[in-house]
């Protein structure tokens, strides 16, 4: 072995190979360095710093050798950053495993993977840790010794603690042993045999999605399952907003269940304090945001994820890995039961199922009115029984539901968005107003401020649709602070809360007892007495935004909603607004319909999009897109749409392609794409790009 000058090497296993953080694609593999007597605890999985072109670059110890596979003098390890086994193997197999599928690298998905260290938090830790040492061991030598004192008292005092048991056992004979009362979880007899079969070192990996119904709380839900864990087993629970967290958190909390929260909202202190008492196994349970998909879980068994079609769950930096993807890498690499829970079914879930991945799992037969409230579509019938108010944003029957609901416990109004008025169209021909000067939607501040273009400043006083040439314009969707001023008008002395947008959240227990509260999508608070009724305003402006999943992704949070809502033996109700024929008000209607989403599939089956097919955006300067197609040796059989100039003025001199495979084929194209970046890198090609696998808003 050789290696550079300056420094001593250990005679045992003295070459290290290091899998460097965060560096250039084409350098996205390991290097080995030479192992100092300074750095002689280096293992795998541990943190090192080395020289690597000319600066000091964190990497992580994959293994000893006894000899170099190289020929070119090795540098030394600088630094054993610490000796704690941050990424152990089965953990680095994971994170490359996820660079494969999402044609980025590993340096970047264990950037993902790891908080940053720091070290005053893991001093405070360690002293933590012994101390708890030490309360053990005088913990076990005084139960040894309290033994020794039990053994030599004699046969009469045996006696008298058998006779002690006997009565104990006769007075619980006459006690009453009823049958414990029946949880949320033993509604779907799936959940039991997958728990049965979760963290066996053998046999199938049990894999599920559940469709929740409207009654049963997913905390709850995750909670029974949590709770059916042997003592030794671990669980990883990750859902897309830090309130849906401490909801779970309480819960566990009052079943006595110890936890720990790894939210990426903590400071870098306290989250690497919780990061390392998870690596020690100070705690089974893991509670946290999508930063929490890597979390080091001893003895993983189940990994539940809520509502993984949020868009909350999708990685926003490279390689863009979403939540479902890093956890069905670790249910792959750590044979952990893998639970998904929602309100409304997904379709890539659906996709899974009917492959065979995924089992679905379906509850118990049960009263609709016992699981869900009554729900109600603004149907024709109801719209010319109210005569010119039917055709309005708030009909007569939407302000009697929610004054009959207030009568009950608090109202849930849901608006597609927050603000005031987000965009402005023609009242005659329906025509979006654009600024003449760049294009922008114009929009108007106020109830009745001047019309004006947030991107150049224009004021347009003198607005003339160029379709039909009238003056006259209306709001394309009120938001929630319009709203809230125009229910203030028709229930003057009941309390009122917007939540969500410049609002901030409401917290659940600020919710009033008999108010109204104003939210937006995923922004609604969970009051412990839920809501009395809901009322879901501008329901075809939620499906009418422009992206091939609109419908779906309205079901979604549509159905979020109503979970919020008492069932209808408990008087809950719920009116959407909107048109009553199209499918997916039609799917909130029926009760646990497949017609819907079948139909969904079945189109995109049709048209060759996602699920059933892989793809693929390449977003970046024009030349260097362009180049980037040129160069890339893509699968035969790939389609390529564009490059196509993005029109967005913040987007200027940039150009957007998409790529798309039958998915079978996915690993091959993510194989040639990651190729291409790579070699992209090597010959230092100028202009920035970005590729993304699967990306939620590629049409």
């Amino acid at each position: 072995m050789r290696t550079t000058a300056g420094f001593d090497v250990v005679d045992e296993l003295p070459v290290a190979s290091v899998r460097l953080v965060g560096v250039l694609p084409h350098l996205d593999r390991p290097f080995e360095y030479a192992v100092t007597p300074d750095t002689a605890a280096a293992g795998p999985g541990m943190r090192v710093r080395v020289r690597f072109s000319g600066k000091d670059t964190e990497g992580i110890v994959l293994g000893r050798h006894a000899e170099a596979s190289t020929d070119r003098p090795l540098a030394p390890l600088r630094r054993l950053v610490s000796e704690d086994v941050v990424v152990p193997p089965a953990m680095m197999r994971v994170c490359e495993e996820v660079a494969q599928r999402c044609a980025g690298t590993v340096g970047d998905v264990l950037r993902l993977a790891l908080p940053p260290r720091h070290a005053r938090a893991e001093k405070a830790d360690r002293a933590a840790e012994d101390k708890a040492l030490q309360q053990e061991q005088a913990s076990e030598d005084a139960h040894t010794e309290a033994s020794d004192r039990e053994d030599a008292d004699g046969e009469d005092a045996g006696q008298d603690v058998a006779g002690d048991e006997a009565a104990g056992q006769d007075a619980g004979d006459g006690a009453d042993t009823g049958a414990p009362a029946p949880r949320p979880g033993d509604r779907y007899p799936g959940l039991a045999a997958l728990i049965s079969r979760a963290g066996q070192p053998t046999g199938p990996v049990p894999r599920a999605t559940i469709t929740l119904d409207a009654a049963d709380p997913w905390t709850v839900v995750a909670a029974d399952a949590i709770a059916d864990l042997g003592p030794d087993q671990g669980a990883l629970v990750i859902a897309p907003d830090q309130r849906d967290i401490a909801r779970l958190s309480r819960v566990l909390a009052d079943r006595g269940i110890e936890h720990e929260i790894l939210a990426g909202t903590e400071g870098p202190e306290k989250r690497y304090r919780t990061f390392r008492r998870i690596l020690r196994g100070a705690t089974r349970v893991v509670l946290g945001n999508r930063s929490a998909a890597f979390a080091p879980v001893a003895n993983l068994a189940l990994a539940i994820c809520w509502d993984e079609a949020d868009d909350l769950l999708e990685e926003p930096r490279a390689p863009y890995p979403h939540v479902r993807t890093v956890l069905q890498c670790r249910s792959a690499e750590q044979r952990c039961a893998l639970l998904f829970l929602a309100a409304s079914d997904s379709v890539p879930l659906q996709a899974l199922a009917e492959a065979g991945y995924l089992a679905r799992l379906e509850p118990l037969p049960a009263s609709v009115t016992a699981v869900r409230p009554h729900i109600v579509a603004m149907d024709q019938y109801l719209r010319e029984r109210e005569g010119p108010s039917g055709r309005s944003r708030l009909p007569q029957e939407a302000m009697r539901v929610i004054r009959r609901g207030l009568e009950r416990g608090p109202v849930l109004v849901q608006v597609p968005r927050s603000g005031y008025v987000p965009a402005i169209a023609c009242t005659f021909c329906g025509t979006r107003a654009h600024c003449p000067n760049c294009a922008a939607p114009l929009s108007v501040t106020g109830r009745s401020g001047p019309l004006h273009c947030r991107v150049c400043g224009r004021r347009e006083d003198g607005y003339r649709c160029p379709e039909c040439d009238r003056t006259q314009v209306r709001a394309m969707v009120i938001g929630s602070t319009r709203t809230a001023e125009e229910l203030h008008r028709g229930f003057p002395d009941v309390p009122l809360k917007v939540a969500g947008g410049a609002h901030g959240a409401l917290e659940d227990e600020n919710v009033p007892e008999h108010g109204i509260v104003v939210a937006t999508p995923g922004a609604e608070p969970a009051p412990p007495g839920r809501f009395a009724a809901a009322l879901l305003l501008d329901a075809d402006a939620m499906l009418a935004r422009a992206a091939f999943d609109a419908d779906v992704e309205a079901v979604r949070r549509w159905r979020n909603a109503i979970a919020l809502v008492r069932t209808a033996d408990e008087g809950g109700h719920v009116l959407v607004v909107g048109t009553a024929t199209l499918p997916a008000i039609r799917d909130l209607v029926a009760h646990r319909s497949r017609v819907f989403l079948d139909r969904v599939l079945a189109d995109r089956r049709e048209l060759d999009l996602p699920p059933f097919s892989r793809v693929a955006e390449i977003v970046g300067d024009k030349d260097a897109c362009r180049n980037y197609l040129e160069t890339t040796d893509l699968p035969d059989g790939t389609d390529v749409f564009g490059p196509v100039d993005l029109e967005e003025p913040e987007s200027a001199g940039r150009a957007r392609a998409v790529v798309r495979l039958d998915p079978r084929r996915s690993r091959e194209l993510a194989d040639a794409l990651r190729a291409g970046v790579a070699a992209r890198s090597a010959r230092k090609a100028r202009g920035s790009l970005r590729v993304r696998l699967d990306p939620p808003d590629v049409f």
